[in-house]
């Protein structure tokens, strides 16, 4: 799964097609936690939006269940995401790594994990939008599938991460889930990390430092 990431993007060639109209002072982060506004991309535009999918259909912004991941088993039959994966509603959430925990001697140590050639890791999301009144909510969720080479013994699942080509194609494609299960990330850089990232209010740059 992934619950916990940095936004703190560094300058990419690879990504450059996308990635131009990335607001750095913006989304500069180094802990960000479900609920937070984070940047996304749609048809080739960074919006803010929350992290947590709010669906169309909610008369809360509040759900009754965690939808900041989503399976990709599920996600057109799953009531939270199937109008956003009907209505072909793809994204995509870059970021600069992500963390996962690991129980050591009874504790949670926190491990942090980036692309292995220094590039962003780019999620592949969904994304919806509902109406409260007069305001109107973008919110967003990160697609898991099952963990795949060195991350297995970390967690069970992982989130989609895309090549350029993938996200394309992703973004592209109609209600077609395929290229998302049989392509992705395999290589990273996995390191233990400050456990003071433990606390969502931790914003600090050192919390990505290896200890």
């Amino acid at each position: 799964m992934c619950g916990r990431f940095s936004s703190a993007l560094k300058p990419s060639n690879a990504w450059l097609e996308f990635m131009q109209e990335w607001p750095d002072e913006l989304f500069e982060r180094y802990n960000v936690s479900p609920a937070s506004q984070i940047g996304v991309f749609v048809e080739g535009k960074c919006h803010a939006m929350r992290w947590g999918l709010v669906p169309s259909w909610s008369k809360a912004i509040s759900t009754k269940y965690a939808t900041f991941n989503a399976r990709i088993e599920s996600i057109e039959s799953k009531p939270a995401f199937r109008n956003a994966w009907r209505s072909n509603q793809k994204c995509l959430i870059p970021a600069l790594g992500y963390y996962e925990w690991q129980a050591e001697q009874g504790e949670k140590q926190p491990y942090f994990l980036t692309s292995e050639d220094g590039e962003p890791l780019v999620f592949a999301g969904l994304w919806d939008e509902c109406r409260f009144g007069d305001a109107t909510l973008k919110s967003c969720t990160i697609i898991t599938t099952e963990s795949k080479g060195s991350l297995q013994h970390l967690h069970s699942r992982m989130p989609v991460m895309l090549s350029v080509e993938l996200a394309r194609q992703w973004l592209q494609s109609k209600e077609d889930k395929s290229l998302l299960l049989d392509g992705g990330l395999t290589d990273f850089n996995v390191y233990r990390v400050d456990k003071r990232v433990n606390n969502s209010r931790e914003e600090a740059k050192e919390l990505i430092s290896p200890i």
